[in-house]
This record gives C-alpha cells, sequence and structure tokens, in this order.
C-alpha cells in the first residue's frame, strides 16, 4: 500500500491518502513518528500490538520514538489485562508484540515496557498521555511489570529468527495459493 504524505502548516495536520483508494485519513503530528525517513502512525503501530497477544490491554497502549546513537527508536508501552499478571510469561508477550510491528510495520522495537492495568499516565480529557509517557520512560520512572531493551547481540540473533519466520509465512502464503489455483 502506498501512501502520499501532504502537509498542512496552517494547521499542523498531515492527511495521509491512501492512493489505492484515495480515502482521506487526517492524524494530528503528534501521532505521526518518523523512523528511517519513513513516516508511521502510532495508532496503527499500537493497534497492532493491542491484537499481538490475548493479554493485553485494548486501547492501553503508547508508541513513540527516542533518539539512540543519532537514530530515532521505537519505543512501545503497553498495559497488561489484570486476570494475566500472576501468569504472564513475558518473553511469550514481547515476542510477539515485536512480531506483529516487524510483520505489520517493517519496524524493529527499540523497547518494550509491560505495565499494569490503568497505569500508564492520562491528560485531564482522560487520553493517554504520550508526552510524559516518553518523558517517564526516558527517566526510567516507570513502575514496570517487565521492560525489554534491545541487546545488539540478541537483537541480531532475534533479527534472523524473525526474518526466518517472515520468509516461512510468505512460503506457506504462496503454497496455499498455488493449491488454490
Amino acid at each position: 500500500m502506498n501512501f502520499l504524505v501532504l502537509v498542512n502548516q496552517q494547521q499542523e495536520e498531515r492527511q495521509i491518502v491512501d492512493e489505492s483508494n484515495l480515502n482521506l485519513n487526517k492524524h494530528s503530528v503528534r501521532n505521526i513518528i518518523s523512523i528511517r525517513g519513513a513516516n508511521y502512525s502510532t495508532q496503527a503501530i499500537e493497534k497492532a500490538v493491542n491484537q499481538s497477544h490475548p493479554s493485553l490491554r485494548q486501547n492501553a497502549g503508547v508508541a513513540f520514538t527516542v533518539e539512540v546513537n543519532y537514530q530515532e527508536r521505537l519505543v512501545v508501552i503497553q498495559e497488561v489485562k489484570r486476570t494475566y499478571s500472576r501468569i504472564l510469561n513475558v518473553d511469550e508477550v514481547i515476542q510477539a508484540i515485536r512480531f506483529a510491528v516487524l510483520e505489520e510495520h517493517g519496524l524493529q522495537i527499540y523497547a518494550v515496557v509491560l505495565l499494569k492495568a490503568t497505569s500508564l499516565p492520562k491528560d485531564s480529557d482522560g487520553k493517554i498521555d504520550r508526552q510524559t509517557c516518553q518523558k517517564i520512560f526516558l527517566n526510567a520512572n516507570l513502575n514496570a511489570i517487565h521492560t525489554w531493551t534491545v541487546n545488539p547481540q540478541q537483537d541480531l540473533q532475534q533479527l534472523q529468527a524473525d526474518v526466518d519466520a517472515l520468509l516461512e509465512n510468505i512460503q506457506m502464503s504462496q503454497q496455499a495459493q498455488f493449491k488454490v489455483s
């Protein structure tokens, strides 16, 4: 899917135009992040995270970037359902989150923070306060169930595993298409 980004400086909004059907979706500048020169909707990333594992609370996560070694890197903070807090397999959840974001957006995650339910800071309107989340993350002031941060060696191994899994999915999908034909 190709996207064309138009910037309207007066309203400080970006309109993302899906060229295939020309549907217009408005996202405020705060909800667009840029990684490696490409723009991504934080809401789309957050949706992928929400749907990646049943232990994650719906609409209770935030995605943003931080600068690491002069590069913008993706951070995800996500609340966990109360019913899973004691039986949570953090490795499984983090792997599911990383895989979903990689598969849907082609992005590697720098850090994942899992929080107890209703722990995310909210503004006066009851919306998740993205800037406060970012500040708290950078100051390491989160009361997290678990925090995962990329380890370069582990990242290379995980990247290879992710690529292998994606390749396997593509091959299975192609085989299924040949069987249908």
